[in-house]
């Protein structure tokens, strides 16, 4: 579903990077053509566009054009084993799975309800594996998935990164911070889309709660569609609380340089399946302080930073103040940080672990 090349997408151009010397042979279908799209097409991966409506049955006709289409696909690449990157796809890839006699296997990026887990996965419509990416992930969709898909076939599956392309570099921080006239300045800031459950409120307000005049709140993120106009107002309302302390750089394609000129990045989100941004910015050897945010907390501690209580911006406040009253404190947290990604998150060990996962469903078996 997402056809960028950020978020869900990030740990799979790493699976698809690193596994074809294993043999893995990728066909990628895209409800949406976009970066992602374009990076398999020029490497040499099949890469599709295929409409991938949810199944209607006053409205079917649809879906089974749909679903011709994949049948077409899959039978022309020899496809062995189905993998619905994200949730919300799974019903396509189950029925197409069932018509061909595949396996098929789901990673989940966001709380399910037990409406849909047993209308998705009930029955003869269990897949043969499904991976959450963080144990708050698993903690906040047990509910929906207990009792209808067998914990047998649960798996832990990180979110990871090529820890060679996101690393500390002192030459990308003076770039962006001298871009952006943050020299002698303490960088606080986020990457993410303006939504409104990434609550960056509470980030200007904490922007406006500390006195020290260094202070400056960097966002790195722009609208998305169905949020555009309250974005327009949280930047607006941002800018006249903070004046000049608010440095708004927009969408960036890019992002090393915005994390390695941080001094800390701050997660105020109400919810996370496994952030790629905290890992990002984790790897770029900037910490991170900030909420729980329901699985934010498993992915930087010990090591990468401080969770505060969910939505206490006091908390937080008192927190930040105390990292940025010690460099020393700042340094440490850039070497935890990445020594906490490194321990976990290296997509080189995690894509080793997804390529037994698959061989393991080939084979027929449940370990």
């Amino acid at each position: 579903m997402n056809p960028n090349r950020q978020s869900t997408t990030v740990p799979t151009e790493g699976w698809f990077r690193l596994l074809r010397d294993q043999g893995l042979e990728p066909v990628l279908v895209s409800h949406e053509v976009g970066a992602f799209h374009q990076w398999a097409v020029e490497r040499g991966i099949p890469a599709y566009h295929v409409d991938l409506p949810a199944p209607d049955k006053w409205r079917p006709w649809q879906f089974l054009r749909s679903l011709w289409q994949l049948r077409s696909i899959a039978k022309r690449h020899g496809v062995q084993l189905i993998h619905c990157n994200e949730q919300n796809v799974y019903p396509n890839g189950q029925y197409l799975g069932r018509w061909l006699g595949l396996p098929v296997v789901v990673s989940i990026h966001f709380t399910m309800g037990r409406p849909y887990c047993e209308w998705a996965f009930g029955g003869k419509r269990t897949p043969s594996r499904i991976f959450f990416i963080s144990p708050g992930n698993l903690d906040a969709c047990r509910p929906g998935v207990e009792g209808v898909i067998p914990e047998d076939r649960w798996r832990m599956l990180y979110n990871g990164l090529d820890l060679t392309h996101f690393a500390p570099d002192s030459e990308r921080r003076q770039r962006f911070r001298a871009r952006h006239g943050l020299d002698g300045k303490l960088a606080l800031g986020v990457a993410c889309a303006l939504r409104e459950r990434k609550q960056l409120e509470h980030l200007f307000e904490l922007g406006s709660r500390i006195s020290d005049p260094r202070l400056r709140i960097v966002v790195a993120g722009g609208p998305v569609g169905d949020e555009r106009e309250y974005a327009e107002q949280l930047i607006a309302t941002g800018r006249q609380n903070l004046g000049e302390r608010l440095v708004h750089v927009g969408h960036l394609d890019e992002l090393r340089d915005f994390y390695n000129g941080l001094d800390l990045f701050i997660n105020t989100s109400r919810e996370e399946a496994c952030s790629i941004s905290v890992l990002e910015s984790m790897a770029c050897g900037c910490p991170i302080v900030g909420y729980p945010s329901r699985s934010v907390d498993g992915q930087i501690l010990p090591g990468g930073g401080e969770i505060v209580p969910q939505d206490d911006v006091g908390a937080l406040t008192a927190a930040v103040n105390r990292w940025i009253s010690d460099n020393a404190c700042i340094e440490n947290g850039r070497r935890g940080a990445r020594t906490r990604v490194e321990e976990a998150f290296d997509i080189r060990k995690l894509s080793n672990q997804l390529w037994d996962e698959y061989t393991a469903v080939l084979q027929g078996t449940a370990t």
